[in-house]
Formats: structure tokens, C-alpha cells, sequence
């Protein structure tokens, strides 16, 4: 079973749809700057992290000392919950794997809110209920936009999520690794959410627009100082390598680089989704740069022989085998794919299949 999308180091593969990275590329700047970084790595990076929180004070207007960075968003899932020791949560159904793992790893006891296809795999008002309503919950897990449907959470229930979450003093984490990869961006962000609810913890990654995930870079920003301070505490000394810090400093004034990316692979995301449902899949609205769709519960492993890898849905709790995660790439590469599938579509002669 796949914890990840990525892992390509024992399979011959010539394109990886399993992974959500920008597929223009870590901008010339960006790169540039980690190359300077491996040059001052002969010393020990900035523990504090000064320049990175500082420039990333400056573009979010987020105070420094509520900043925290990690060595990419997982390191910072895993600090918090070691900080804040939770020890009930909850989580929604599909998501993102690192939530659960952290929490379980902790003791924590973990339930699930599954999201429904009925809804379009959409949060709704049910959410804000069972937050409200779950005896001794401490901790709220979402990701917004969602990993894997690519949904993002209305605005109505964000911000009745943090009311309740606010009084009944569960803390919330909003996973935002996704959000520059869609059209709301940062008008859709809970940053704004923490002036009234400063239990909201508001994650973040550079891994996915700027092509960067080798170099493992994040950050959080929290409600609270104690609270960053808290988390901070948990994770190694050095976390954050100078090539990583570096990168994070030039990758924030690549504004234009990242409109262009975003706006690119949006319009390439409703093209290949039309495009697959021409060939008879199932494929559910999305507001970010991956799609999931439903199809032959053989095609992971046609495609593999072909030298193309896809996410299994079935990895995720709350999906099942047939659903498939497909991150949006160029458009020569998705009509590679898409020959593929057509292929492997005409061969079966199926145009549809079900749970």
C-alpha cells in the first residue's frame, strides 16, 4: 500500500502523475539561490531561521516570532503533535496520511469524518455538528484544498469551524500546501481566521509550486507565540538545511513565476478532466492541480509497464480500489498519458466501472 506519491526509486518510470509538483520546474532563481546555499554548507545553517521567518513575515504580514519552519510540512504535522499532545482528534476521510500517522504515533486517539462523493467530496455543515458536538475532542485536522479530491473548504465552514473550534478551545490546523495551486489562492486562506481564533495553526509548503520538494522546506504560522514556541521546541536543532533556507528566500519573490504556473495548470486541469471523460472515467470537480477520478482497478499496473505512475486512491481511507489520484502536468506529458489510457480504455472495451 502507498503512503505517498513519489516513490519511484524501485520502478522504471518515465513520468510521474503520483505527485503534485509544479511540472515547469524550480524557477532559475530558486535554484540558483540553493546552489549558494550547498556553498555556505560548510557551516551550520541559521537555527532560528532568521531571513526565512523574516521574509516570510513580510509576504503574509505574519509576525516572525509566530512563524515556525520545518523541513518540509510534515516535519511541522509531527511537531505539533508532539508539542500539544492531543489526546483525542479528528480527522476527515480522504486526506492526507501524515495526520493520522502523527497523532497514532503520539497515543492519540483518532476518529474519522468521512467525506461524502454524494457531496462531491465537499466539507459540509455535518463537519461543523461533529467538531461541536464530539465529547473531548482537542484537535482538528483539515486540508484545504483537500488531499486527495482537491476540494476546498467553503468559506461558511472555515469560518464556523473556527468559531466552534475557538470555543470549545480545539485547536485547528489548516493544511494550506495545495492553496497557491488554485484560483481562490489567498483569498480562500484561514490566515485571517486566527484574529478571532488563535487556536488556528495554518500550515504551509514551498514543495509544490516551486518544485522543491528534495529540498524539504514549510512553515506554520500560529495563533499564539507560546504556541510556535511550543511546536518549535520539538523539532531538531538544524532542521533546516542552508540550500532549503536560501531556496525559501528567493522562491517568495518569484510572485509572477507562481501566478503564471497556477494559471497555466488550472486551464490544463479542466482540459485533460474533459479529456478523460471522453474515454468513459468518472472524474470529480477539483479546485487545485490534481484530479481524482474513477477508472479500470487494473490501470496502476498497465500504466507501470508504459513507464507512467499514478496515485492509488485506495491507499486513502474513505476511497476504494478503481479511484485514482492524477497530478496535472504539461500538456505533452498528459497526452502521453492520455494515449495510455485510451489504449488500455479500448483494449477492456469498458467505459465505466463502479465500487
Amino acid at each position: 500500500m502507498e503512503d505517498h506519491g513519489g516513490n519511484i526509486y524501485d520502478k522504471d518510470i518515465r513520468i510521474d502523475f503520483s505527485v503534485n509538483v509544479n511540472p515547469f520546474g524550480m524557477p532559475e532563481a530558486v535554484k540558483g539561490a540553493a546552489i549558494r546555499g550547498v556553498e555556505e554548507s560548510f557551516r551550520y545553517p541559521d537555527p532560528e531561521q532568521r531571513k526565512l521567518r523574516q521574509a516570510i513575515s513580510a509576504a503574509f504580514c505574519i509576525p516572525a516570532e509566530r512563524i515556525v519552519a520545518g523541513s518540509g510540512a510534515a516535519e511541522l504535522i509531527w511537531g505539533i503533535t508532539a508539542a500539544l499532545q492531543p489526546g483525542k482528534a479528528l480527522v476527515c476521510a480522504p486526506s492526507f496520511g501524515e495526520y493520522e500517522g502523527a497523532l497514532l504515533a503520539r497515543g492519540c486517539q483518532v476518529e474519522r469524518f468521512y467525506l461524502g462523493e454524494e457531496n462531491d467530496w465537499l466539507a459540509t455543515r455535518e463537519l461543523v455538528r461533529r467538531t461541536g458536538e464530539e465529547p473531548g475532542l482537542e484537535i482538528l485536522f483539515l486540508c484545504h484544498p483537500n488531499n486527495p479530491t482537491g476540494r476546498l473548504v467553503p468559506a461558511e465552514i472555515l469560518e464556523d469551524l473556527a468559531r466552534v473550534c475557538h470555543e470549545r478551545k480545539i485547536t485547528l490546523v489548516v493544511d494550506e500546501c495545495f492553496l497557491d495551486l488554485t484560483r481562490e489562492g489567498e483569498a480562500a486562506s484561514a490566515l485571517a481566521l486566527q484574529r478571532d481564533c488563535p487556536e488556528l495553526l495554518v500550515l504551509r509548503a514551498f514543495t509544490k509550486m516551486y518544485a522543491m520538494p528534495g529540498l524539504r522546506l514549510g512553515w506554520l504560522a500560529a495563533g499564539r507565540e507560546e504556541t510556535a514556541e511550543r511546536i518549535r521546541r520539538m523539532l531538531p536543532p538544524w532542521n533546516v538545511s542552508w540550500p532549503a533556507q536560501m531556496a525559501g528566500c528567493a522562491a517568495l519573490k518569484e510572485q509572477e513565476f507562481a501566478r503564471r504556473s497556477a494559471a497555466l495548470l488550472l486551464e490544463e486541469r479542466e482540459w485533460l478532466s474533459c479529456q478523460l471523460r471522453k474515454l468513459g472515467f468518472r472524474v470529480w470537480p477539483s479546485e487545485t492541480t490534481f484530479l481524482l477520478c474513477e477508472g479500470p482497478k487494473v490501470l496502476q499496473e498497465v500504466c507501470l509497464k508504459e513507464g507512467i505512475y499514478i496515485r492509488d486512491g485506495a491507499s486513502f481511507p474513505g476511497l476504494w480500489a478503481g479511484t485514482w489520484r492524477i497530478g496535472v502536468r504539461t500538456r505533452q506529458e498528459n497526452q502521453i498519458l492520455l494515449e495510455v489510457l485510451g489504449r488500455i480504455m479500448k483494449e477492456r472495451k469498458m467505459d465505466r466501472w463502479q465500487k
